[in-house]
């Protein structure tokens, strides 16, 4: 594994991306500069980039498998969301977490119950069928399990829709995560040394749930939460950008809260 590579990829690694082998005898061969180097059966060459959008030759995004790890913005919200949700109703969140695991077991006794179903129907003498009293007993069994399951189902399902109307209320604190996390990571544009990690984010993002305090309903601990968060992501940003780059990070985030039309607060950072 090679880590941390550019744009620009030595071509000395040509011969290997592109498969260039030779064969000698029993074994393959690849040439890396003037030497001949064998490839052995298992071998597995990765390359890893730290790029948030890199752009590669056309022969190279051809001969490799290109795999992207980067969190998509609703993907993050969704993961802020469960995090949010585990922190602020965690009898919440446990709840869709052991009917996601139901949810997962009624399928898979279903699919075994059919499996074996099938196989007792194949096994048996179609002319002896009607009088096979075990079979006929299976039949029975397999139908009543699979009412019960599926009883058991809509009940699942409708208890899983009530708990995601629930958790819909701090989707609004998930949100403003995800887009203030997405504003950030874009500023290495504006300088290179401008790397933020999800982890620290995270660490600022639950440390400014932490300081919200609570309020008679949820509505208004949602609305401070969101507004705590964007105040305590602003400042510990801005702590890092030079002079000249805070007023730009601000610009581009009173644009985004405009794009996304959130105008119930008052932000006018110290």
């Amino acid at each position: 594994m090679i880590e941390q590579i550019g744009e620009e990829i030595d071509a000395i690694l040509d011969p290997l991306l592109s498969r260039q082998f030779t064969k000698k005898g029993k074994a393959l061969y690849v040439k890396l500069g003037a030497e001949d180097v064998e490839v052995m059966p298992s071998f597995k060459f990765y390359l890893q980039t730290k790029l948030i959008n890199p752009h590669y030759k056309p022969e190279i995004a051809a001969s490799c498998t290109i795999i992207n790890f980067i969190v998509t913005e609703d993907g993050l919200e969704d993961q802020l969301l469960a995090m949010v949700v585990k922190v602020e109703k965690p009898e919440l969140e446990q709840t869709k977490e052991e009917l996601t695991h139901q949810q997962n077991e009624f399928k898979i006794q279903l699919d075994k119950l059919e499996s074996d179903l099938l196989t007792n129907l194949s096994d048996a003498d179609p002319a002896t069928i009607l009088e096979n009293i075990a079979l006929i007993e299976s039949l029975e069994v397999t139908k009543k399990t699979s009412m019960e399951i599926q009883a058991a189902q809509e009940i699942a399902i409708k208890t899983e829709i009530e708990i995601n109307v629930a958790r819909e209320v701090y989707r609004r604190v998930a949100a403003e995560g995800a887009m203030l996390y997405f504003l950030l990571i874009q500023l290495c544009i504006i300088e290179h040394m401008y790397q933020y990690s999800l982890g620290s984010f995270t660490y600022f993002f639950f440390k400014a749930i932490e300081k919200t305090a609570d309020f008679e309903t949820e509505e208004e601990r949602v609305l401070a939460m969101r507004s705590n968060i964007r105040m305590l992501i602003y400042q510990w940003c801005s702590r890092g950008l030079f002079e000249r780059h805070k007023l730009v990070f601000l610009v581009q985030l009173t644009f985004r809260l405009m794009q996304k039309k959130i105008f119930d607060v008052d932000y006018t950072p110290a």
